[in-house]
């Protein structure tokens, strides 16, 4: 267990990429508003709360090499938190790809076959629980909590799987439209990289590589 004792400013530090976790998640529910409701503007506050969230990880990744530089102890430690933020990092560069489609749907004015939009929608809403408790994960260096998230991802991931195949077979059905497919795969896409990052975030916390 690399967090049995664990120093102050490192604490502070945990606490902040847990915080990125839910400022995260304060985004992806902009995004998923902007798709239920077809509101571009809300993809602008999105993106700029992702790419605010991204810098904020580089001045973490900063502080954390120097204080590997500066101290004998805590290294196993600084070690898990940096690649905890590595990982954080690469979900929310799936987020800002999220982003770009969603926009992409609103701008080209792209309908979803019901089971497809119901579909994304469940996965919109399950990524979203899977963000917050990874923030209260990291926050926490909660251990339990860390499995659950573990648990909810590998689940979600399953589901995509089956959710692609249905979507193959509507559209050699016809029921979803031809121009709406690359819209769908890439959304859905784009959520799996959030969740398969949020999944190695939590892990690397705790030292499982």
């Amino acid at each position: 267990m690399p967090f049995t004792n664990i120093s102050e400013d490192l604490k502070v530090v945990s606490g902040r990429i847990g915080s990125i976790c839910f400022e995260a998640a304060s985004a992806l529910s902009l995004c998923i508003d902007a798709f239920m409701g077809h509101k571009d503007e809300l993809i602008d506050s999105a993106r700029e709360k992702t790419l605010s969230l991204s810098e904020e990880g580089n001045q973490l990744r900063k502080m954390l090499s120097n204080k590997a530089s500066e101290r004998a102890g805590n290294k196993e430690q600084i070690k898990c938190l940096l690649a905890t933020l590595s990982s954080v990092g690469l979900a929310l560069n799936g987020l800002d790809s999220l982003t770009r489609h969603v926009r992409l749907k609103i701008s080209e004015k792209i309908i979803l076959s019901d089971k497809g939009f119901d579909e994304i929608r469940y996965l919109f809403h399950a990524s979203l629980d899977i963000l917050k408790t990874a923030g209260d994960t990291i926050a926490n260096r909660n251990e339990a909590f860390m499995k659950y998230v573990v648990d909810k991802c590998e689940s979600l991931e399953k589901l995509a799987g089956h959710y692609a195949e249905k979507h193959e077979e509507r559209l050699i059905t016809g029921v979803c439209p031809p121009e709406a497919s690359p819209v769908y795969v890439c959304i859905v896409d784009s959520i799996l990289t959030v969740v398969w990052h949020i999944k190695k975030a939590v892990t690397r916390l705790f030292g499982q590589w």
